[in-house]
């Protein structure tokens, strides 16, 4: 019997570990698969950061940590907002080394002297579930949150769901060596 999950951690408790597996043999001898069920994150937390480093990667790294994402293992998903997620502005406390699904956007750059921005936006609804889109590059907040602020009503709209609340979060960073602009989204459960 699997013990009952603490505050914060996924419903299957543990970091990724199947809530139900029933095996069921397959067409080869001997070979099951795993029918697994999951359920849908309830909390959203909108993160940024940025930062420099000796090297692209270290910049990145640095900015993952500036973020506050940094010692968590991202697994990085699409971008549906479950319908009735909570979109939460704390952030989570979660043991490090965990899988966590995030929607991340990230730029870095070496070009001493290059403006660089990522930004993140969440489009909820009332009508269904909501979108989560992210955009980075060269270029300024402004610029990048209007693209993301386009992508999210053109998402929400192919899907006829009604854009009720948008919020966005961006950073920029002016380089200096190395430098990186994460921006992110971490899907996570009560």
């Amino acid at each position: 019997m699997r013990p009952v999950p603490r505050f914060g951690e996924p419903p299957w408790g543990g970091a990724f570990a199947w809530v139900t597996t029933k095996a069921r043999p397959t067409a080869r001898r001997g070979a099951q698969t795993s029918n697994a069920s999951w359920s849908a994150p309830e909390l959203l937390w909108p993160t940024v950061g940025h930062a420099e480093g000796e090297t692209r990667l270290n910049a990145f790294d640095n900015a993952l940590v500036a973020a506050g994402i940094g010692h968590w293992n991202l697994v990085k998903v699409t971008s549906i907002a479950p319908p009735g997620a909570l979109v939460i502005d704390e952030p989570l406390a979660i043991e490090a080394g965990t899988l966590v699904p995030a929607v991340l956007a990230a730029v870095s750059s070496e070009k001493a002297g290059e403006s660089i921005c990522s930004c993140i936006g969440i489009g909820l609804s009332t009508n269904g579930p909501g979108m989560i889109m992210e955009h980075s590059g060269a270029g300024t907040a402004p610029q990048m949150e209007e693209i993301v602020g386009k992508m999210i009503r053109e998402a929400m709209g192919r899907r006829g769901l009604r854009t009720d609340e948008i919020a966005v979060r961006s950073v920029t960073h002016t380089v200096e060596r190395a430098g990186s602009c994460v921006a992110a989204v971490v899907l996570w459960w009560r």
